[in-house]
């Protein structure tokens, strides 16, 4: 396995741990003693795909990592999420399944916009998934394969970064089944099962089943929320395979997977005054929005079949249609407070129709592998902002303070005299904030004055208040005709909801051609060489609508957005991408490569930004150099090793940016460019016959250049150079403990995840992010498995713990409303959890 992640310290010098592990290893003298005969490793030989060929992991000339179904039980794994701190440059969200997005050695793509593509390409059972369908549970999985770097040769679009390539196990010819529960702590609830069943010689089906639910590690204290429970977990999913082989020479298989989850999404934490508490490591929350959900009904059916012409020839073909609907509900204000009411709604309605046909030569020295791609997909995606009248109000004392202060200070008013006149001015729905609002008016303004007197009050006096209080919506009404300013109204209009809805369409294709091959020089050197064609097709469309709080509010229109009816666009984006790789065989256990590879992500269209009809974001392209070692060393060693250097134009990057004359700030996507340079390093080392150890580092450094845009606050960044680095590790160990435990064996498993924290050096760090200890935490998560299996392998019982030093760290800080509500929020990672397993093999 990937069995550990480590990513290298600042600059370009090697992790301590590494360094160590790296100096002795690659030890001129040591090389030199490698027996020229190949012997069999004591460390299990990993077969994979990754090249479209079958072959042995160590002798793949490309960054890759392989988790095997062994690995992913050590781990308690069941999402991509749960896996990222094993393999080196790759993450995936852990607290969203809908809206997850996958990052891999540091580039990830927006997860909003339904108009662009991720960058790295994900893979289930050799059909392409899309956005939101990315994220699919663990069930009877044979492995997972993790690329790094452009890919684009053998898999087309949407690999510029990466790919990861998820493969289940198919029907086989053997009647087998097992069941397995999970039972934790939270309430925790995993149950499992899968049969496979010989129908005859030549049928064979397979079933597994998984359900996956577990209560919120956050308490919601809102007394009169009603929805979800916010950041449980409810996910099923399940698979139907059959396999037909009606000779040796070709199989066909047709499957059914069915995906279902109806949870609450991962709340925000609220750190502002407004919030329930500021110390979010109390985990309690007050979170008021209307019907908080996760959800995502998903199915797929795919058909595979394959065919060996002759020794040489072979042949397969793919087809699959999957289709997911999508919504999802969460708030942004972090607070239950009214006045300050932000949430979004995300639907989406969409498929994909994707196909494959692949033809492969093997033949002595030579392998070919090329073939063609065809997809379709249908999108429909509805995007709204809600926010309450009281919200609405909030922001417009916002807009009225700036409107009037700069007016009192260019008539000579000192600042002091200001505040005293009650400016700023918190919201106008407070009597004595809208009695200063209307008296600073009444100087500027005869007609306010005229309405102060017919209430028979004079400005800043006790009688205007009253007046006030007395008269309800009245003067509210009376302002906003006369200055014909319909974001002003009274409170009557307390606790209604205000949504616009930006609705989008897309019909997307995309066509691609490739081949690759692979040649054995001589019996040291090898070359490898491949070249596709990649032409995407997109139209796209939006719509903005609003629904308001009914006759009283007509007047009211485009508060976030100007309204705009349908508008079309369509464009086309096509690129040559490749890939050259020179390997050189040091002896049968140790080789060297050096690569180089393009890649590319097509462009697209913002979802949230109608301009991009006329200014679509560019396709991202990739142009990346690695050079690798890899080594079985002693029977006992494995080793992988690899820089790169990694040149990336047009990245797509979403920001949250509040333009001028916009009521909040919404997500955007602006283009920029970067320069990634690093370093991996995947060592397992068999250190005796019941212990094998694992470490991963990481080492990148990151220069990128963006376009300008209006950051949350509406300013204008033009500083756009940024510069970053990243530094962690995992260590893990696996112990056989010796001798016969209750006519069985016993394993333990542990691993160490540190990841050193550099928010400190975040130049637009919120101020209030120091007043949060845990924001600023290195990770250090100290997990563990310890587990029985029978002596028959029937039985498994297993005790497992994660972040068992109860470590609270968050993730990052923010939010839609951090800048026009003051109400930033921070996501909390898992706290310690622990259950037992139990594993019945019939």
């Amino acid at each position: 396995m990937s069995t550990t992640q480590l990513r290298l310290g600042k600059g370009f010098s090697l992790h301590p741990l590494a360094a160590g592990v790296v100096l002795a290893l690659c030890s001129h003298n040591l090389l030199a003693q490698q027996a020229d005969t190949k012997e069999e490793p004591a460390i299990e030989v990993m077969t994979v795909t990754a090249q479209k060929r079958v072959q042995n992991l160590m002798d793949v000339p490309v960054a890759i990592d392989s988790i095997s179904a062994t690995d992913l039980k050590e781990t308690n794994s069941v999402l991509l999420g749960d896996i990222s701190d094993y393999t080196p440059g790759f993450t995936f969200s852990k607290d969203a399944v809908a809206q997850a997005s996958a990052t891999m050695r540091g580039i990830s793509s927006s997860n909003i916009s339904t108009g662009g593509d991720p960058s790295v390409a994900i893979f289930f059972d050799d059909f392409y998934l899309p956005r939101a369908a990315q994220s699919v549970m663990f069930s009877d999985m044979q492995r997972i394969e993790i690329l790094k770097g452009p890919q684009g040769t053998l898999f087309g679009k949407n690999a510029a970064a990466g790919v990861v390539n998820m493969i289940p196990n198919a029907p086989a010819q053997d009647d087998e089944a097992f069941v397995k529960a999970t039972l934790g702590n939270y309430n925790q609830q995993r149950y499992e099962l899968m049969g496979n069943k010989a129908i005859s010689d030549e049928f064979a089906v397979r079933l597994n089943m998984m359900s996956n639910k577990r209560d919120s590690f956050v308490d919601n204290v809102y007394e009169d929320y009603q929805g979800e429970e916010l950041g449980n977990r409810n996910h099923k999913a399940a698979r139907l395979a059959a396999l037909w082989q009606p000779n040796s020479s070709t199989k066909v298989q047709l499957s059914y997977d069915y995906d279902d989850m109806n949870q609450g999404y991962a709340p925000g934490v609220g750190v502002s005054p407004y919030a329930y508490s500021m110390n979010v490591t109390d985990r309690i929350v007050e979170n008021d929005v209307v019907d908080g959900h996760e959800r995502r009904d998903m199915d797929a059916l795919s058909l595979k079949i394959s065919h060996d012409f002759n020794d040489e020839w072979s042949g397969k073909f793919v087809s699959s249609k999957r289709q997911w609907e999508v919504s999802g509900r969460d708030d942004t204000d972090g607070t239950a407070d009214k006045t300050r009411y932000l949430d979004t709604i995300n639907f989406e309605d969409s498929d994909i129709f994707y196909n494959e046909l692949q033809i492969n030569y093997q033949y002595d020295k030579l392998s070919y592998v090329g073939g063609l791609t065809y997809s379709k997909e249908n999108v429909y995606q509805k995007t709204s902002l809600n926010i309450t009248a009281d919200t609405i109000a909030r922001l417009t004392t916002a807009d009225i303070n700036a409107m009037l202060i700069p007016v009192l200070q260019g008539a000579g008013v000192p600042d002091e005299m200001i505040s005293m006149m009650g400016l700023p001015a918190d919201h106008l729905w407070n009597p004595q904030d809208w009695a200063s609002i209307l008296s600073v008016m009444a100087m500027v303004d005869p007609s306010v004055s005229g309405l102060l007197q017919q209430l028979g009050a004079e400005p800043f006096s006790p009688e205007l208040v009253a007046a006030i209080q007395a008269t309800g919506d009245l003067t509210y009404q009376a302002i906003s005709a006369g200055l014909g300013i319909n974001e002003i109204f009274g409170p009557s209009a307390t606790g209604q909801l205000w949504s616009e809805d930006i609705i989008n369409t897309g019909d997307f294709t995309s066509i691609g051609v490739y081949s690759d091959v692979d040649y054995q020089l001589t019996e040291k050197w090898g070359l490898t060489a491949g070249l596709r064609y990649s032409k995407d097709d997109k139209d796209f469309s939006w719509e903005i609508k609003e629904r308001s709080f009914g006759a009283p509010m007509n007047g009211l229109t485009d508060f976030l957005f100007p309204l705009m009816p349908r508008l079309d666009a369509s464009n086309s984006w096509s690129k040559w991408t490749g890939r050259a790789v020179a390997r050189y065989n040091l002896t049968d256990e140790q080789m060297l490569y050096l690569s180089y590879s393009t890649g590319y992500k097509s462009g697209g269209y913002d979802s949230l930004d109608p301009r991009s009809a006329m200014t679509p974001f560019e396709p991202e392209e990739i142009t990346s150099m690695e050079l690798g070692y890899k080594a079985d060393l002693w029977q006992t060693v494995r080793l992988q090793l690899v820089a790169f250097d990694m040149d990336l134009d047009n990245r797509q990057q979403s920001v949250n940016s509040k333009e001028p004359d916009s009521g909040v700030a919404v997500p955007m996507v602006i283009n920029g460019d970067q320069d990634i340079r690093g370093m991996e390093l995947v060592l397992d080392w068999q250190a005796l016959d019941s212990l094998k150890l694992g470490l991963v580092t990481e080492y990148r450094k990151t220069e990128s250049r963006w376009d300008q845009f209006y950051n949350a606050d509406g300013d204008l960044v033009t500083d756009t150079d940024k510069g970053s680095t990243a530094d962690s590790y995992t260590l893990t160990a696996d112990w056989m403990v010796p001798g016969e435990w209750a006519n069985g064996t016993l394993k333990l498993h542990m691993d160490y995840v540190y990841e050193e924290n550099t928010r400190a050096d975040d130049p637009d760090l919120l101020p209030v992010a120091y007043s949060i200890p845990a924001y600023f935490a290195d990770r250090k998560d100290l997990n563990a498995r310890i587990s029985w299996s029978s002596s028959d392998d029937q039985w498994e019982l297993a005790l497992f713990g994660k972040n068992l030093l109860d470590q609270d760290t968050t993730g990052g800080i923010g939010g839609f409303a951090a800048a026009a509500l003051g109400t930033p929020t921070v996501s909390l990672n898992p706290p310690l959890t622990y259950g037992l397993e139990v594993r019945y093999q019939f």
